[in-house]
């Protein structure tokens, strides 16, 4: 059966024959990308994501993102901080799509950070307290600058941060 060859439609959900959608999800699981599936098939991106989940096989399940632990997360984002790996270098390396999702880890692990140095007993008043106070402030505001950041980058949906390599505005 072909995909203009369709049985009659019976229900709301049985507009496509279950052949048609097995072989979406098949042509989704050979690699081909799911808007081009989506294209060819006429269907929208929630029905070709139910098909996955209903017909996909093991080889979809691996498809879908890699879940990272709490641990695993400030793992990455140290590395990003301590210059260790790049963003590009992390999302090769870990799998991930975005460097949205980098920035929030890291902006994650530096709330943390900020909270254990809050939780730290001042050092004693004879040993430079007043720049040790200076320093705490201007740690707070890096980190609120950073929240202000993402918020506004979550908000607007845009990329905020100027990236690696990019021209200076004129």
């Amino acid at each position: 059966m072909t995909i203009n060859e369709q049985a009659p439609r019976r229900s709301k959900n049985a507009h496509y024959a279950i052949s048609v959608r097995q072989e979406a999800v098949r042509l989704v699981e050979s690699g081909l990308s799911q808007q081009a599936v989506r294209q060819q098939f006429g269907v929208g991106h929630m029905t070709l994501l139910a098909w996955l989940e209903r017909y996909g096989t093991a080889v979809y399940a691996q498809m879908r993102r890699k879940q990272f632990t709490a641990v695993q997360k400030q793992h990455i984002a140290r590395e990003l901080l301590d210059g260790r790996l790049s963003e590009d270098e992390a999302l090769l390396q870990y799998e991930l799509r975005l460097k949205k999702t980098l920035r929030q880890w890291v902006a994650a692990y530096r709330a943390s950070e900020v909270l254990l140095l809050t939780a730290e007993p001042d050092p004693p008043a004879d040993t430079g307290a007043p720049l040790a106070a200076q320093l705490r402030q201007a740690q707070w505001q890096i980190e609120a600058l950073h929240t202000l950041i993402d918020q506004a980058e979550a908000t607007y949906k845009i990329d905020i941060r100027k990236k690696a390599g990019a021209k200076p505005s004129k």
